[in-house]
């Protein structure tokens, strides 16, 4: 189910749900990443050089569960972002310079609002993975732990519906020394403990 179809279905079922006791929600969003860059080094050589990813757009789901503390979720994260990666100086291959890319990450962790409530200002915490995975099945996708803190705000529509806007940090370790995005021969390697990305979305959290 696309993301679209997914989003009218759930702001629908919330609309005219009859007012029941929420235990969970379900949160569609759209936002913005920018990220840092990536230190790597070619392989037998003391050249280096960044992998730059590209600033784009983002979408996703976030899922919750009311825990027995009053104020307190469980969360699971789920994001996507279709991004480029791009050598300041060398080449992925011969003649290529960026990569397309989607850049997956599937986390779980907690939510906390400070007022005991289920709206208003909250922080959360996130630990899981990420995916970087090339368009071209040619290059390495690759899989490395991730973490992500945030806050935000949930803004109360109905007792089904909450505006959420969300400004979280994503970090995605990397060996340092591990090989980067490669085609056939592998030259380049990460020299980069990991990168930060920051993401800030908007989305609706319906509760059932």
């Amino acid at each position: 189910m696309k993301l679209r179809s997914l989003f009218t279905f759930t702001l629908a079922f919330a609309l005219i749900a009859p007012p029941v006791a929420a235990d969970v929600s379900l949160a569609p969003f759209a936002g913005f990443r920018m990220s840092s860059s990536v230190d790597i080094e070619t392989a037998g050589a003391s050249t280096s050089d960044q992998i730059d990813f590209r600033d784009s757009a983002s979408q996703g789901l976030v899922f919750n569960f009311d825990l027995a503390e009053p104020g307190k979720q469980g969360e699971l994260y789920f994001g996507r972002q279709s991004t480029s990666a791009r050598l300041d100086i060398g080449l992925f291959a011969p003649g290529v310079d960026s990569i397309d890319l989607t850049i997956y990450q599937l986390q779980f962790g907690g939510l906390y609002f400070p007022g005991g409530t289920n709206h208003g200002g909250f922080v959360s915490g996130v630990f899981g993975i990420t995916r970087l995975e090339p368009d071209d099945s040619g290059y390495e996708t690759h899989h490395r732990a991730a973490l992500s803190l945030g806050g935000g705000y949930q803004f109360f529509l109905t007792d089904q519906l909450r505006l959420r806007l969300d400004l979280r940090g994503v970090y995605t370790a990397l060996n340092s020394g591990g090989s980067s995005f490669c085609s056939g021969g592998c030259e380049l390697r990460f020299d980069s403990s990991g990168y930060l990305q920051v993401e800030a979305a908007a989305g609706l959290a319906i509760r059932f």
